[in-house]
């Protein structure tokens, strides 16, 4: 799947991803990139809306587990089971998070522990950077099941 094949995706199975304009930049098993509009996901105080920038950044830390996962699963669930966000600067233009599976030993042990009980976990830390700048960190816990 590519890029454009996984933002119709999104569009067609969580159709609010449409509205919230939400772009894929790179789509690959090692990183995903996602990219968000301010407009139309901006608060009163004209920044990226909490809400946007937590959506944005979980659906990051889904795809790669996605991009993964459908290899050896295609037919399995994922779910967020818990996460943490801090925002650590406004956000003031368009915005873009990326994650990064740093450690393919965290595919293979999902895959193996997936094999073995029909569930697994990993846990994905998800970024929005403005050149070195961190604005926002996010980690997330996602659930891969049958």
């Amino acid at each position: 799947m590519d890029e454009l094949a996984f933002k119709q995706f999104l569009y067609e199975q969580i159709p609010i991803t449409e509205k919230m304009k939400f772009e894929i930049i790179k789509f690959e098993p090692s990183i995903v990139k996602m990219l968000a509009r301010l407009e139309p996901n901006f608060n009163h105080k004209c920044t990226a809306f909490a809400g946007s920038i937590n959506s944005l950044m979980t659906l990051c830390g889904w795809g790669i587990v996605f991009a993964n996962v459908k290899e050896f699963a295609p037919n399995s669930h994922i779910v967020i089971q818990r996460s943490n966000i801090e925002y650590l600067f406004p956000i003031k233009k368009d915005f873009v998070a990326e994650c990064n599976l740093d450690n393919i030993h965290d595919i293979e042990k999902l895959q193996l522990t997936f094999k073995k009980f029909g569930r697994a976990r990993i846990k994905l830390n998800v970024y929005f950077k403005e050149e070195k700048l961190l604005l926002s960190k996010f980690e997330g816990q996602y659930v891969v099941f049958r």
